[in-house]
Order: structure tokens, then C-alpha cells, then sequence
């Protein structure tokens, strides 16, 4: 004996269940009346045990018919809703997701190189950070800054180790150093990153009230902000490399590793699909490089 039933009798069974007739299941699947109660019969007597009463010409389910019909109704529902989604992905398209910063600061200055490599991949990106969209395939791609991978269902491949510092426009923080009050400074936060500056001064030592300051709805709004002179803004450095090397951000203390990364998330079982694997090369090079 197999694992499972005849999955005909179970498609029948289902049908029957629902219309709680044997004569309407047979309309609804296109088959005969006889077809529809010998696959029934067939799962009866693979399972041991009656799934319906039978009298006076009509059916009713027994309470082990009723379990059954519980279990198809939500498995087939789960089929037919995968199914769906696969129909409804494009062939050739990649969504992508990530924090809205990353995206701004980081992936957009740098995703034509991508669509040159691959134009026939069509980009969609979301700015959220919930995995909950990469198991329901809502998103194809996360880019995650977390401190380790998530469970055993997500491929994780690391990307870059991350590494934050405070960074401001030239001349606003003359001769700070490790020792300087950072009380007496004008800093900035990123409400998506309050933790920021409190998670560097852990790391490095540093004093002073990292809670006072001027407060932006994002970390690019920040970054803005603080090449435009308005105060020091905790960041990591993977998204400030272009305006420190364009001379437009200064770093005065340098970039101190924490205990966090950033991934590049997927579905483990569309690990090896052609846009994702294509998409992952392209980013593991891309933060390889200098620029």
C-alpha cells in the first residue's frame, strides 16, 4: 500500500463532499455517476473505512468523510493557489526588495550595469524588508541587512559584511575623534535606524547623548541632510562610498564592523532559477567592487 490514495478518488471524493451528491459532482467534473461512486468506492477501500451514509437514494458524509473533506478543502485550495502564482509570474522578470535607503542610496545609481548584462529581465522593486513576501512570492529577491539567516526555507548568500560610521559634510565636524562628547554635536537619525548610533558607540567606546538630534523619516533623507551641513548621520559605509569618494561626505572616524550583514534572500526552492542566479553574480560583483 502506497502513501497516498488515488489522487482521481481523492479530486472525486472532493467534488462529492462538497455538492454532497454523487450526481452533481459527476455534472460538475464532466464524468459519469457510476465513474464518481466507483472512485469513492475505490477510496473507501483503501482507507478501511466508510466516507458516506447511503440511504434512500442520497449520501451524507460520516464524521471520518467530514475530516477528509476538511484536509481536501484546504489542499487543494493551497494547489490552486500555487498554480496561480506560477501562471501569474513572468517569464523573465525579477522583483526586487529592499530597504528604501539601500535602493536610493546603493542599487538604483547602480542597476543599469545589470539591465545592460541582461535586458531581458524586466525589474520591479519594493521598498519593504518582510521575508513573509519572498515565501508567498510576492517578491523574488530580498536585500537584507539582519544578523544571520533566516530559517531553512530561505537561501541566504551574504553579500557584504556591514560596517557603519558617522559621516557629515566637510568641515562640520572639525577634530573629532573617539574622545570627543558627541553631546555637544548636531546628529541626526534615521527613524528606520534609531538603534544606529547606540550600536556604533557599543562597538567603539564613544560618548555623548546618541538620542538628541534631528530625526528624518528615512536614512536617505539623513544622508541628504548631512551633505547639505545640517549634522553627522550614523550610516553604513556601503552606501556612502560614492559621496565620500566625490568629496561631498567625509568620514572622520572611519567605519567599525558590527555584528550584522547584508543578504541577498530567496525561496530555497528557486534557488538555481535563471533571473535569480543571474541577479545574485551580479551583486556579489557589484559589492565587490570599489566604486
Amino acid at each position: 500500500m502506497t502513501g497516498l490514495p488515488s489522487l482521481r478518488a481523492l479530486r472525486y471524493f472532493h467534488s462529492a463532499a462538497l455538492h454532497q451528491s454523487f450526481s452533481q459532482a459527476a455534472q460538475s467534473l464532466n464524468v459519469t455517476h457510476s465513474a464518481v461512486s466507483h472512485q469513492i468506492k475505490l477510496l473507501e477501500e483503501w482507507l478501511g473505512k466508510p466516507l458516506f451514509n447511503r440511504a434512500n437514494g442520497r449520501v451524507h458524509l460520516t464524521s471520518d468523510g467530514e475530516r477528509l473533506k476538511v484536509c481536501c478543502m484546504q489542499t487543494f485550495r493551497e494547489i490552486e493557489t500555487t498554480c496561480e502564482k506560477i501562471r501569474a509570474r513572468n517569464i523573465n522578470s525579477l522583483t526586487v526588495s529592499c530597504a528604501p535607503s539601500f535602493l536610493a542610496q546603493w542599487l538604483i545609481p547602480r542597476i543599469s550595469r545589470f539591465s545592460a548584462l541582461h535586458s531581458d529581465i524586466a525589474l520591479t522593486f519594493q521598498t519593504h524588508v518582510d521575508i513573509e513576501r519572498v515565501r508567498n512570492e510576492q517578491s523574488d529577491v530580498l536585500i537584507l541587512s539582519h544578523e544571520q539567516p533566516v530559517q531553512d526555507d530561505i537561501a541566504a548568500t551574504l553579500i557584504t559584511v556591514d560596517y557603519i560610521g558617522p559621516v557629515c559634510a566637510p568641515g562640520v565636524a572639525r577634530n573629532l575623534t573617539y574622545e570627543t562628547d558627541f553631546s555637544t554635536l548636531s546628529l541626526l537619525h534615521a527613524d528606520t535606524k534609531l538603534h544606529a548610533w547606540a550600536e556604533w558607540a557599543k562597538k567603539t567606546g564613544a560618548k555623548g547623548d546618541f538620542w538628541a538630534g534631528r530625526h528624518f523619516d528615512n536614512l536617505t533623507l539623513a544622508i541628504q541632510a548631512a551633505r547639505n551641513g545640517l549634522g553627522i548621520i550614523m550610516t553604513p559605509q556601503i552606501l556612502v562610498r560614492k559621496e565620500i569618494r566625490e568629496g561631498t561626505l567625509i568620514a572622520p572616524l572611519g567605519f567599525a564592523e558590527v555584528d550584522r550583514a547584508t543578504w541577498m534572500m530567496v525561496k530555497a526552492s528557486r534557488i538555481e532559477e535563471r533571473e535569480i542566479k543571474l541577479f545574485r553574480s551580479w551583486l556579489l560583483e557589484e559589492a565587490a567592487s570599489v566604486g
